[in-house]
């Protein structure tokens, strides 16, 4: 986990540069430590507006909806484009995380989410599509492009 949080903090401290936007040491280690999460670890940025309704809902965990605001963070800086092909709007998922953090306890993240999504924008890591194995049986092509995952990786320079 330490080679993830090294080069995820690199990314941070990159991004803060390139965007002018200094981030509270609570924030640049949050960003830090969510993008080391989510370098070995696939994002699903499909449905999280339904996520985020059936955590509410349900009375979900904290961690749930951290993780959705998380996913919604990353997808906002990296995957706009496939955001917005599925009919949102960065504004809408960025508001969406705002709102996952604060249902998380964390209303000093939910503030700093604008900040945060600046200084990821600013930074450019490896970014890359996959498909999911197909699994047995019919799949809609709905199902089958929630079984795109994206990965996350850092930036390596030659």
């Amino acid at each position: 986990m330490d080679t993830y949080l090294s080069a995820a903090r690199n990314l941070v401290v990159d991004g803060m540069r390139e965007s002018q936007v200094v981030l509270s040491a609570d924030l640049e280690f949050h960003l830090a430590a969510t993008l080391a999460r989510y370098m070995h670890r696939p994002i699903a940025p499909d449905r999280l507006t339904v996520r985020l309704m059936d955590a509410a809902q349900k009375g979900a965990r904290k961690g749930e909806s951290r993780q959705i605001g998380d996913e919604c963070l990353i997808s906002c800086a990296f995957f706009a484009g496939r955001l917005t092909r599925q009919g949102g709007s960065v504004v809408h998922y960025a508001g969406l995380g705002q709102t996952a953090y604060q249902i998380a306890g964390m209303p000093d993240v939910a503030s700093g989410f604008p900040d945060m999504l600046d200084v990821l924008q600013a930074s450019s890591p490896n970014v890359e599509e996959r498909s999911l194995p197909q699994q047995d049986g019919p799949a809609s092509s709905a199902e089958r492009h929630d079984r795109k995952i994206l990965l996350l990786g850092p930036r390596f320079r030659h």
